[in-house]
């Protein structure tokens, strides 16, 4: 089962963070909207959410996935204070922009995870 759910669609991204999570020593899982939160929440520590992406920035889905005690990390193009206080609210523990993602994601699993 995997340590990591990663609900983003940009394949480039994913890849990039496939490697970091790969070197990290952690197992990742790629997602889509119909995936199902409660089929992870025995194995799963942490998710990562694409919040520009329609079908994941929903605070439905950031909502659930805390019910499951997921660490759940968001990322946007731009983060704005309106879109960070709604998604903080209901469980996203920490909100970057996209192009620090990738080179911040080793510290953030060591953080949240440890």
């Amino acid at each position: 089962m995997a340590d990591i759910l990663l609900f983003v669609r940009d394949f480039e991204l994913g890849t990039k963070l496939s490697e970091v999570f790969t070197d990290l020593g952690q197992s990742l899982l790629f997602t889509d909207e119909n995936t199902d939160p409660n089929e992870f929440k025995d194995s799963a520590k942490m998710a990562i959410v694409d919040l520009d992406d329609p079908y994941f920035s929903s605070v439905g889905l950031i909502a659930e996935l805390k019910r499951h005690d997921l660490k759940v990390v968001g990322f946007m193009n731009r983060v704005n204070q309106k879109d960070q206080n709604k998604i903080k609210k209901v469980g996203c523990e920490i909100i970057l922009p996209r192009s620090s993602l990738v080179k911040n994601m080793p510290s953030l699993v060591k953080e949240l995870l440890d």
